[in-house]
């Protein structure tokens, strides 16, 4: 099966790789960038087929006539009527696609996706926007497909996406790829605290303390930011410094705890203002108190 370089995905070097697996389906979290470099370099695999929600169809033909089409460009052996039933497309099969919603026509690429004869799909951000029914139905489609044998891979910038579809994820940041744990699977010993529970919409998820870039104080809330993203976390900001004090986190700001091994440089923007600059592609500044300037360079300096 297909596999791709993580190194060439994140531009570091690194020995891992992802792989499209056989009748499975695998999701993975990732910055917006990275799904880029996926895409680019899968665009030329004859063996990977790419689904996406905005795909473009031919405006002029019906939803019955793409099927009919695709069935006979793909060699493809599916009833139709059958189809339509499955993904509720029946009454819309004389509508021609231009007039379709895009909830129809995320359905389509869904089915495309299932006529095509490719053993392996990328499915880039397949939920984006997707009702309450597609959301259903792409997780039909997902096990068509797996009892054709094909290759599924879905990638998504988004962690609540990626679990709505699997319970077991993997993440891609500037480290490599790891497994997010979730609340079903069994906890470390207390002893080490190795991650942070944090919630993400109505899932418990264990954060890798290495994952997390920084912790800051907002409104009440205090958050956890991992690649662009941001989850809740029930303690406030002096328990959670208190929690991290023996590892590589810093409370560089009465709200901010900075992840010391995240720390790209630091900007002195006039006497007595500073800022943490984090080592990811947006390259965050974060503010760093005028009292905690020395001391974090000695932490950095220690390292």
């Amino acid at each position: 099966m297909h596999e791709i370089k993580v190194s060439e995905v994140i531009d570091r070097e690194n020995e891992q790789y992802i792989g499209f697996e056989e009748e499975s389906v695998t999701v993975i979290q990732m910055p917006i960038e990275y799904i880029q470099k996926v895409i680019e370099l899968t665009n030329h695999s004859t063996s990977v087929f790419r689904l996406e929600s905005s795909a473009r169809y031919y405006n002029r033909l019906t939803v019955r006539e793409h099927l009919k089409f695709f069935n006979k460009w793909y060699g493809s052996q599916m009833d139709i009527d059958n189809i339509l039933k499955q993904f509720g497309l029946e009454p819309f099969q004389k509508m021609k696609l231009g007039k379709c919603s895009d909830e129809i026509t995320q359905r389509m690429a869904y089915i495309h996706a299932m006529m095509s004869n490719r053993k392996c799909v990328l499915a880039v951000n397949p939920l984006y926007n997707a009702t309450v029914d597609n959301i259903h139905l792409f997780h039909r489609a997902i096990e068509q497909m797996k009892r054709m044998g094909k290759a599924v891979m879905v990638i998504t910038h988004s962690t609540e996406d990626a679990f709505v579809i699997s319970q077991d994820i993997l993440k891609l940041n500037n480290q490599g790829i790891k497994t997010v744990k979730t609340e079903e699977t069994p906890d470390e010993p207390q002893s080490v605290l190795n991650r942070l529970k944090a919630r993400s919409e109505d899932k418990t998820i264990f954060v890798d303390l290495e994952d997390i870039e920084y912790i800051e104080s907002s409104e009440g809330k205090v958050y956890i930011n991992i690649s662009r993203e941001k989850f809740v976390i029930e303690s406030n900001l002096t328990e959670t410094e208190q929690k991290l004090k023996d590892y590589d986190f810093y409370r560089c700001h009465r709200s901010y705890i900075v992840n010391l091994k995240k720390v790209r440089e630091i900007i002195n923007w006039s006497k007595n203002t500073y800022s943490i600059v984090i080592d990811n592609p947006d390259k965050t500044k974060i503010p760093l108190s005028r009292t905690k300037y020395n001391e974090i360079q000695e932490l950095l300096v220690l390292r």
